[in-house]
């Protein structure tokens, strides 16, 4: 295994960028620019991810969308956990998410950050993200939003660090990354409360 020494900041500045920039990659934007020389940020909901890319381009761009923007935060995560542990791993994870979300390449504006944070955490804690996952399908397939899914997945993260006693850095992103998810999804909130949320499967 190669290691670094994982309180040498310069190190911790460089993994942490690393992971950042490579969130900056957003397949969504990409496809839809290369398919309709479109932005497709100016669609939809405005989002460079999934469900905007499966409103406006179909079930096989959105799941190509979702593997790429999964297997980014896995990698981010990974190459922190292997090279500074568990506690790298997390800064990392958390900093592809942000930048997927905040992309400086794409004027701070990417997606919301749901597959990404499922691909960062699951590297750390897959046991935990598996059980998230689960009940996110569960409300997503009840309900047919997948905003709701997302929220209510993603807050049994923390959920689960609690009851398991989970102090420390992992509790703190845990807790970070709920937060984070609450706010990319301010707007779909807001539209759940008005009862004007698209539904799973509804076109643009």
């Amino acid at each position: 295994m190669i290691s670094v020494e994982v309180y040498d900041v310069k190190y911790i500045i460089l993994l942490m960028a690393g992971a950042y920039l490579l969130g900056n990659i957003s397949p969504a934007y990409l496809l839809a620019k290369k398919q309709k020389n479109v932005d497709i940020r100016d669609v939809g909901s405005g989002n460079a991810g999934t469900t905007n890319a499966l409103r406006f381009m179909g079930k096989k761009a959105a799941l190509f969308v979702f593997l790429v923007d999964f297997f980014k935060g896995i990698l981010a995560s990974y190459i922190g956990y292997r090279l500074g542990g568990l506690d790298m791993g997390y800064l990392c994870g958390i900093s592809v998410i942000i930048g997927h979300v905040f992309p400086v390449l794409l004027k701070f504006k990417g997606g919301k950050g749901v597959a990404t944070s499922i691909g960062a955490m699951i590297v750390l804690e897959p046991i935990m993200v598996l059980i998230s996952v689960a009940v996110g399908v569960l409300f997503i397939a009840k309900f047919r939003y997948v905003s709701l899914g997302a929220i209510v997945g993603i807050m049994m993260f923390p959920a689960q660090m609690v009851f398991h006693g989970e102090t420390g850095i992992s509790m703190v992103i845990s807790v970070l990354l709920w937060l984070f998810i609450l706010y990319t999804h301010r707007t779909n909130i807001s539209r759940l409360m008005c009862g004007e949320e698209r539904k799973l499967g509804e076109k643009l």
